[in-house]
């Protein structure tokens, strides 16, 4: 197998680096961030004219049809210039479950925008006592008495992007009496609608959240994603999806890291010489190089993943979730470290890739349940030996 990127793929590396490195310098990050808003609209629009808003999304949609290997290279991008918008949230995550899941119509309606960088859709998935299962949604979704509509109560949390979203899609279980037990839809509810209350917040690394409430929300019939009333299986692979995304952001933040480290130390002078001179710094800053390119490898064995059976694309992708979540605390550890206090003030770049590196290891799952859940698929029988003797690096300490 190549492993190398095609010459479309590196171009697309080398537009991404030099458009964020000229328009989202750390100047332009501290801007957005003190300024409390969601993120930069004009950077935004810019993403569609170039073309990031649609590159997963499907040629039939209106989109590029890339594959999880374009999605990886801009997350790369996006989390070594500490860029705060939802990328990954409104375009891998809900523009990839619109794209799988939706009618011709539900897709003119929302992905038309979001493509076009006119208006934002997010998941609303995540609730207080949920994993990386669908196990604990609480949000019901119940048949209006009269008509073909649903009536919708619940709580999400943690909405990424929640806060300058146009649309939500909230899952939810369908009361559905005569045909038994009650499944997982996914619902198109407008940010405006009737019952809905955006609470937003500001995470540790800069971002904007959202806390969204559901209260008697009414949704027409063809709210439905799909008509489907059981997108479980469509959810598990738009979230893992997300995942690996969000491992190339922890990639990038943490090559950013390794880079400003590097550079630190060949300026900063102690007793007369520069702290690179000294074998010992040398020596943590090499283990430092060491597990960046381990966390490289981790991601892209998750991202080509993702197109596997289901069994296999979980241990490919929690695996890593959880390997990286494990090496990157190490990394953003030890750059700290070699900065010194003034790796935590806000005015270095330092301490706001620490943030964003531990605001990854909860996104979408944390280490710990990425690691239980690699763990339940590779103690199967069928896994045990093929599995890990074919991807040792797969195997999270």
């Amino acid at each position: 197998m190549d492993l190398n990127y095609s010459d479309d793929q590196l171009m697309l590396r080398e537009s991404a680096d030099r458009f964020l490195s000229e328009r989202h310098q750390f100047e332009h990050f501290r801007k957005i961030e003190a300024a409390g808003t969601a993120f930069d609209e004009g950077i935004w629009r810019a993403f569609a004219h170039l073309g990031w808003l649609g590159l997963p999304i499907s040629e039939r949609n209106g989109g590029l049809g890339g594959g999880a290997i374009e999605t990886a290279i801009v997350a790369e991008a996006l989390g070594k210039s500490l860029v705060l918008a939802p990328y990954v949230s409104a375009v891998v995550l809900a523009g990839g479950l619109m794209d799988e899941l939706g009618t011709s119509a539900q897709c003119n309606a929302v992905l038309g925008p979001l493509v076009e960088g006119a208006g934002i859709a997010v998941l609303a998935h995540d609730e207080r006592r949920m994993g990386v299962t669908m196990a604990g949604i609480d949000t019901m979704a119940v048949r209006a008495s009269t008509g073909a509509g649903y009536r919708i109560d619940g709580h999400k949390t943690m909405v990424l992007g929640g806060a300058g979203a146009r649309t939500f899609l909230v899952t939810a279980r369908v009361d559905q009496a005569s045909h038994g037990a009650a499944r997982v839809g996914v619902f198109i509810v407008p940010s405006d609608a009737r019952g809905v209350a955006v609470k937003p917040f500001r995470t540790a690394d800069g971002g904007l959240a959202a806390d969204v409430s559901f209260a008697g929300v009414a949704v027409e019939g063809d709210a439905l994603l799909g008509g489907c009333d059981d997108a479980s299986a469509a959810l598990r692979l738009a979230l893992d999806r997300a995942a690996a995304a969000v491992c190339w952001d922890a990639v990038g933040a943490m090559d950013a890291l390794l880079a400003a480290t590097v550079e630190f130390t060949k300026q900063r002078v102690q007793f007369g010489k520069p702290l690179s001179s000294f074998q010992a710094l040398q020596h943590r800053m090499a283990e430092m190089a060491v597990k960046c390119t381990e966390a490289r490898a981790t991601a892209l064995l998750a991202s080509l993943s993702l197109e596997a059976p289901e069994d296999w694309r979980v241990r490919g992708v929690s695996g890593a979730k959880a390997k990286i979540g494990k090496i990157s605390r190490d990394v953003a550890h030890e750059a700290i470290q070699l900065h010194g206090a003034m790796g935590f003030s806000d005015e270095l770049p330092v301490g706001w890739w620490f943030k964003r590196l531990f605001v990854f290891e909860n996104l979408f799952g944390s280490t710990g349940q990425h690691l239980e859940r690699y763990r339940r698929v590779v103690s199967q029988p069928e896994f045990q030996a093929e599995s890990l003797l074919r991807s040792p690096a797969l195997a999270p300490n």
